[in-house]
């Protein structure tokens, strides 16, 4: 049985000015040595008025490797816009499932923006590289409970762009549907981590322990199972060997998931 824990870490919430309504810093210089091969993450609620545009690339540095992924979701068509949404007569995104979920969907937005930034081995592959997706063309798994859109590694029969990483590196954006479920085994030598950006999800078959949006939790390796009942959920998987070579950092006895602490 899963059970919840409490992890020390730092969060950053950044000032929501210009394109972002929420920016968040999870993993940074300060608590980076926890989550070894992750060496920086955050999270971007966007605003209408966001543009990738607005993203600046980092210096590229050949010990690392960098990720931008945007997520994006669907406004109403103009004879439904509400205009008590954000007083200029356009709705914004609903969080049932991390993106919006209206009857008769027009025009795409983006919602989240994503930075990840990977340790790299001296003489590994994939230093330098810098990587930019956008959720509308990453490769998509649909099951019966889930829709699983692959960035890195393989999930069933689909491969991401990143496909053959030299740390075994999976990142995957899932979405479960309302009532439904998604199941995945971890190795027990990476770190991994979940951000929940939409929805409630469930971890563990009891389905005891539930997260909302802005959950960061360290899943220890084993399986994974999540649920969601009438929201629906959406969260970003992330797991990968350390660059050291050691095991991470693991949750308390009898716990496999642990929410970091805000």
């Amino acid at each position: 049985m899963e059970q919840k824990c409490e992890v020390r870490s730092v969060w950053w919430e950044l000032s929501s000015g210009g394109p972002c309504v929420l920016s968040k810093r999870l993993i940074d210089r300060h608590n980076e040595a926890s989550f070894d091969p992750f060496s920086y993450l955050t999270v971007c609620y966007c605003s209408p008025e966001f543009d990738r545009s607005d993203i600046i690339p980092p210096h590229i540095r050949q010990d690392r490797e960098t990720l931008n992924y945007l997520v994006t979701g669907l406004v109403d068509p103009p004879d439904l816009q509400d205009e008590q949404a954000d007083g200029r007569g356009v709705s914004r995104w609903i969080n049932t499932v991390g993106g919006l979920k209206q009857a008769s969907p027009s025009q795409s937005v983006y919602v989240l923006n994503m930075e990840l930034w990977m340790k790299v081995a001296p003489g590994a592959d994939g230093g330098g590289k810098r990587w930019e997706f956008e959720s509308e063309f990453v490769p998509l798994v649909r099951t019966s409970g889930a829709q699983v859109r692959v960035l890195c590694g393989r999930y069933q029969h689909r491969e991401g762009q990143m496909a053959q990483h030299p740390l075994g590196t999976v990142l995957l954006d899932v979405t479960l549907c309302p009532g439904g479920a998604f199941e995945y085994t971890f190795p027990l030598e990476n770190t991994n981590l979940l951000y929940v950006f939409g929805g409630k999800v469930f971890f563990g078959p009891e389905a005891e322990e539930n997260y909302g949006k802005d959950s960061l939790l360290r899943v220890c390796g084993g399986k994974l199972f999540a649920s969601s009942f009438e929201t629906g959920g959406r969260f970003l998987l992330f797991s990968a060997r350390a660059v050291s070579g050691q095991f991470p950092a693991v949750c308390p006895a009898g716990a496999l998931v642990c929410k970091i602490a805000k």
